[in-house]
């Protein structure tokens, strides 16, 4: 499969900025939480924000189960190489 470098190339980005944006997300949370016990929270808006914050991290969870059903998918489409070749040799 020509072009499965370059699928596991761009998984691999997607896998690396998921887990950047899933930290940075955690980071948030930390920071409003300590900030919240110092000088206090309003809590409707802090909810509301660390609900958000919450969802970025599932979203990232999400998208490292799409990314190994991807990767699962190309070592499927990888393997059927051999034979798929001998088919359009016999085509001809």
């Amino acid at each position: 499969m020509e072009t499965a470098n370059e699928i596991k190339s761009a998984l691999k980005n997607i896998r690396y900025y998921s887990k950047q944006i899933n930290e940075l997300s955690k980071k948030q949370f930390e920071r409003d939480f300590e900030i919240g016990h110092v000088t206090g929270m309003n809590p409707e808006p802090g909810s509301v924000r660390f609900d958000c914050l919450g969802a970025i991290g599932t979203a990232t969870h999400w998208i490292e189960t799409y990314c190994d059903n991807i990767e699962a998918n190309v070592k499927g489409a990888e393997s059927q190489d051999q034979k798929l070749r001998p088919l359009r040799a016999r085509r001809n």
